[in-house]
């Protein structure tokens, strides 16, 4: 039991890192008005694929759920850890 909780946490965090590694920081913005990459020949997030706030929805609340399920594996593991048999 505690090898395959051990091992769906592991899963969870390397999912998880790399969907926050995805996501468009909010300092993204200024710095590509500054390059200029909001007016003529620059991709915006408007070209992306969820839509200009589609995606920092849906990875917004994917990063929630991941972060939920990592904590309550960590509980998990913590308890088992902690029992003695």
């Amino acid at each position: 039991m505690d090898t395959l909780i051990l091992a769906i946490h592991m899963v969870i965090s390397v999912l998880l890192v790399g969907l926050i590694l995805i996501q468009h920081g909010k300092g993204a913005d200024a710095g590509a008005a500054a390059l200029g990459g909001g007016g003529g020949g620059g991709g915006g997030a408007s070209s992306s694929l969820f839509g200009s706030q589609g995606s920092a929805s849906f990875l917004s609340r994917t990063s929630a759920i991941l972060a939920m399920l990592f904590f309550i594996s960590s509980l998990t593991l913590a308890y088992f850890a902690g029992r003695t048999d």
